[in-house]
C-alpha cells in the first residue's frame, strides 16, 4: 500500500504567513528512545514508514522551498507532487493520482496527526477491500465533515457524509487519516470548482456501492495545527503522549 502526505496549503488560519508552512512545526516525537522535536510533516512520514509503507509521496506548493528542502534532505526516497493551482484538498490528492496508479493507499493530511497508532496501524494492514475513513465524536459537528453510520455485524458502516453543513449528519467527524481506494480519483476529475473538496468524491463513491467502514477513536486522538489555536493543545498532547513512552 501507498501513503500519500498532502501538504500544499499555506497555512493562513495557522497564523503562518506563508513562508514557514503548518507542517513544518514542530511537535514532540520519541525518536530511539528520546524526547524530541520533530516537523508534523517528519512524525507522519516516520509513522507511515513505521506501518509499513514505503512508497510515500508528498503534495507541495512549488513556492514552498522550505518544506521541498527538509524533505529532499531527511527522506531523499520520498516521492515530490506539485499542485501548481490552488483549487482545495480533493484537488492536492487529485495531482497523485498517476504516483498511486490503481492501488489503495493511505491519505493523511500534513496538518494533522492520529495520535491512536494501533488504530492507524490496523487501517492500513487491515484486509477490508473499501474505503476506511477515521471518525471521532466533535461537540460541533457542523464545523465539520459528518457521517451516518450504522452497524453491520462486527463491522461499522459509513452510509453517507457531508462537508461541513448547519445540518450535520450526527455528531461523528471525518478525521483527515483515510485508507482509500484509487476509484476516488474519478469522482474527484469530475469535480470542476475552484475548490476541490475530498468529502463528495468519497460519498460519490459510496453511492455507487462502495462499502465503507468507520473507525471510531477518542476526541483527542486527532490532533490538527490548522488552527492557531489549536496549536497549544498539538504541543501538549504530542509532549504528554511522547513522555508516555520514553523507554
Amino acid at each position: 500500500m501507498q501513503g500519500l502526505i498532502t501538504a500544499a496549503g499555506k497555512g493562513t488560519r495557522s497564523g503562518l504567513d506563508g513562508k514557514l508552512r503548518k507542517e513544518m512545526l514542530p511537535v514532540y516525537d520519541i525518536r530511539e528512545g528520546r524526547l524530541v522535536l520533530r516537523p508534523m510533516i517528519d512524525v507522519i512520514i516516520a509513522r507511515f514508514k513505521a506501518y509499513g509503507i514505503t512508497e510515500i509521496g508528498v503534495v507541495l506548493d512549488p513556492a514552498d522551498e522550505i518544506t521541498l528542502s527538509y524533505v529532499k534532505r531527511e527522506y531523499p526516497d520520498i516521492e515530490i507532487i506539485f499542485q501548481e493551482v490552488k483549487r482545495g484538498f480533493g484537488h492536492a490528492v487529485l495531482c497523485a493520482k498517476d504516483f498511486i496508479g490503481e492501488n489503495r493507499f493511505v491519505l493523511n493530511a500534513g496538518d494533522g496527526l492520529l495520535l491512536d497508532e494501533k488504530t492507524a496501524a490496523d487501517s492500513v494492514r487491515s484486509a477490508f477491500t473499501g474505503n476506511i475513513l477515521t471518525i471521532r465524536r466533535v461537540k460541533n459537528p457542523e464545523n465539520y465533515g459528518t457521517v451516518s453510520i450504522e452497524r453491520q455485524g462486527a463491522m461499522l458502516k459509513i452510509t453517507d457524509l457531508v462537508e461541513k453543513s448547519p445540518n450535520p449528519l450526527s455528531d461523528y467527524a471525518i478525521c483527515a487519516f483515510y485508507v482509500l481506494t484509487p476509484e476516488i480519483f474519478g469522482y474527484l476529475e469530475r469535480d470542476q470548482s475552484d475548490n476541490v473538496e475530498l468529502t463528495p468524491a468519497i460519498r460519490g463513491t459510496i453511492k455507487n456501492g462502495m462499502e465503507t467502514m468507520g473507525k471510531v477513536v477518542k476526541h483527542d486522538d486527532w490532533i490538527s495545527v490548522g488552527r492557531v489555536d489549536d496549536y497549544v493543545r498539538v504541543l501538549s498532547e504530542t509532549l504528554g503522549r511522547s513522555r508516555g513512552n520514553v523507554s
